[in-house]
C-alpha cells in the first residue's frame, strides 16, 4: 500500500472532516476560477467524498459488520489516492495557489529554506505500457546511473496531453503535470479517450525544486 502524505489524516473521522473542508474550499467559484481548475474532477471528488461519508455512517452504526468496516477501509483508500493524485496533477506545480490556500486546503506549506542543489543537468527516459485498457503506465529510467534516477534528483515530473490530429507534439500540447518520487506514474482514462493520442515528456527535480531539461516527448495511444 503506498503510504498517505503528512497532510492526510489516517482517522476515518479525521479523514472525512479533512476531505470535506478540502472540497469545500475548491468548490467555492472564486477559488476554482482564479486557480484554473477543471470543475468536473473537483465533482468527481466530491462524489467520491460523499460515498465515503455514507461508509463512514454505515460503519458507525451499532449493528455494523466487517463487511462495512471493509467498504470503509476501501472508501477511504480510494479517497485517499485520488486526493493525492489531484493535489499533485492540479495543485502542486500551480503557480496561481498561495500558502494561504494551502493552509485553507490542509496541505502542507513547502520549506522555504531548503539545502542548496545543482539543478539537474540529466533527464529521464520513459519506458511506456500499454498493456492495461486506458491506461498509459510510464516507467522512469536513468541508463547511466542503472536506477530510475539520479542520487542527487529527489523525484520526477511527467508532462503529458492529448496531441490534436495532425499537430506536431510540442510541450504546450503537455497542459498535465504529475510528479512521483518513485519510479513510475500511473495514467488513467476514460472509455471515451480510447485511441487518442498522448505526448509524455519527463524532466527530474532536486529537492530545492530545481528542475532539469526536459526529455523527448514521445506519444502513445490510449490501449
Amino acid at each position: 500500500m503506498v503510504a498517505h502524505p503528512t497532510y492526510l489524516p489516517r482517522a476515518f473521522d479525521a479523514l472525512l472532516t479533512w476531505a470535506t473542508d478540502f472540497i469545500l474550499y475548491l468548490e467555492d467559484k472564486d477559488v476554482s476560477t482564479r486557480l484554473e481548475l477543471d470543475t468536473t474532477r473537483i465533482q468527481t471528488l466530491r462524489t467520491m467524498i460523499d460515498a465515503y461519508r455514507l461508509a463512514c455512517e454505515t460503519a458507525n452504526l451499532h449493528n455494523a459488520g466487517s463487511v462495512d468496516f471493509l467498504d470503509r477501509r476501501q472508501k477511504a483508500d480510494s479517497l485517499s489516492e485520488a486526493i493525492r493524485q489531484y493535489v499533485n496533477t492540479f495543485l502542486r506545480y500551480n503557480e496561481k495557489i498561495t500558502d494561504n490556500d494551502r493552509m485553507s486546503l490542509g496541505l502542507t506549506i513547502p520549506d522555504t529554506t531548503p539545502t542548496h542543489e545543482d539543478d539537474p543537468e540529466e533527464f529521464p527516459e520513459i519506458d511506456p505500457d500499454t498493456s492495461v485498457l486506458r491506461r498509459v503506465s510510464c516507467r522512469f529510467l536513468n541508463r547511466e546511473h542503472h536506477a530510475s534516477k539520479p542520487p542527487h534528483v529527489h523525484g520526477t515530473e511527467l508532462r503529458s496531453g492529448f496531441i490534436p490530429r495532425g499537430e506536431t507534439p510540442s510541450l504546450s500540447h503537455l497542459t498535465v503535470s504529475s510528479f512521483t518520487t518513485r519510479s513510475s506514474i500511473t495514467l488513467d482514462y476514460s472509455d471515451e479517450e480510447r485511441g487518442l493520442l498522448v505526448g509524455l515528456c519527463a524532466r527530474y527535480e532536486n529537492n530545492t525544486g530545481g528542475k532539469g531539461p526536459f526529455g523527448p516527448i514521445i506519444t502513445i495511444f490510449i490501449p
